[in-house]
Order: structure tokens, then sequence, then C-alpha cells
């Protein structure tokens, strides 16, 4: 009996590094397999960033041609947001919304909307993000504000909050400013 006992024990054992031991090879697996496709990611980015490409260029701009545009009041208005976030970037606001900037632009959300989602191909939150991530792009591969925090970048480009920065950003770049920021300082300092 004692004999059984003690082969069943040995049995369960092996059944037990056997299974542990699958874990922490599937668990190295997966580990190797999310280091490599980070560092294909980051080769990725710095070759963009090593061609050359501007940092305004990553993120693209709305394109209009006015000339396509039948309706004076529509290009007035295009034109109009354009100047507004172009050269006057509105866009850092952190408290902008369809509503006010249709005021400032002397029309009302529906035909502000209605222009933005039928020229720009864009609805309005998009287009500011897109303005805004711009924005942070150049400012976070400025050596000028290399010392800034994240949190500060993003409240300089229009974002009340930290997690909607993040998460717009990944979104839009497919990865964190914290690492953007690492890997285009990683890509500067190769160049020199």
């Amino acid at each position: 009996m004692q004999n059984q006992n003690l082969i069943f024990y040995y049995n369960c054992m092996i059944i037990y590094y056997i299974v542990l031991a699958f874990f922490i090879i599937m668990t190295i697996v997966f580990a190797c397999l999310f280091i490599k496709a980070k560092m294909t990611y980051r080769r990725l980015l710095r070759k963009n960033l090593d061609e050359n490409i501007a940092p305004i260029e990553l993120v693209q701009k709305p394109e209009v041609v006015f000339s396509n545009i039948k309706d004076e009041n529509e290009q007035q208005i295009l034109k109009r947001l354009q100047l507004l976030f172009e050269e006057e970037h509105i866009y850092l606001n952190p408290d902008l919304n369809i509503n006010d900037l249709a005021k400032q632009i002397g029309t009302n959300k529906t035909t502000l909307s209605h222009i933005i989602n039928t020229h720009l191909k864009i609805n309005f939150p998009t287009l500011l993000n897109q303005y805004r991530i711009k924005e942070s792009i150049k400012l976070l591969t400025d050596k000028q504000y290399s010392n800034y925090k994240i949190e500060a970048i993003g409240e300089m480009c229009g974002y009340k909050n930290r997690q909607v920065f993040h998460a717009t950003f990944k979104k839009e770049m497919g990865v964190t400013p914290i690492n953007f920021r690492k890997i285009s300082q990683e890509t500067t300092t190769n160049k020199e």
C-alpha cells in the first residue's frame, strides 16, 4: 500500500513538473514574440524618422480643393476654418467645441459639421485630434521640450488629461507618446 502511494506521489510530481515546464516554456515563447514585435515596430518607426519624414507628415492633414466647392458660403467657412486651425492654432484650446467654433466662424454647428464631414471626409473630433497630435509630434521631437513631462506636452496641445492624450496618440501613431519620444531621441542621437 505504501509503495502504491509512493508511486502515485511520484507520478503526480512528474505531471506537476511537466505542466510547470510547459507554462514556463510558453511564457518564454510569448515574451520573445512580444519583444521581437516591439523591436520590429521600433525599427520601422526609426526607419521612417531616418528617412527624414517631417513629423508633421506622420499624421495626414486634411486637404481641401476649394475650386471643387460650388457654394461660396461653404468655401468661406472652410477658408475661415483653415485659417483658425493653421494660423491661429485654435485647436490648442482645451475647451474648444464645435458650437464655439461655429459661432467664431459665423455659422451654426449643423452647417459646420456637414461641411467638415463632406469636404474633409472626417468628423470634428477627428479633425481636432489630428491637429493636436501633429502639434504633439513637433513638441516631442523638439530638443527644447525634451525635459517636459508627457502630461505637460499633452496640455500644451489642447488635451485636458493625460489618459485622453495617451489613448489618442497611440491610436494615431501606434505607439505611446513616451515610446515615440524615446525612439525619436534614439534616432536623433544615432544621426549625430
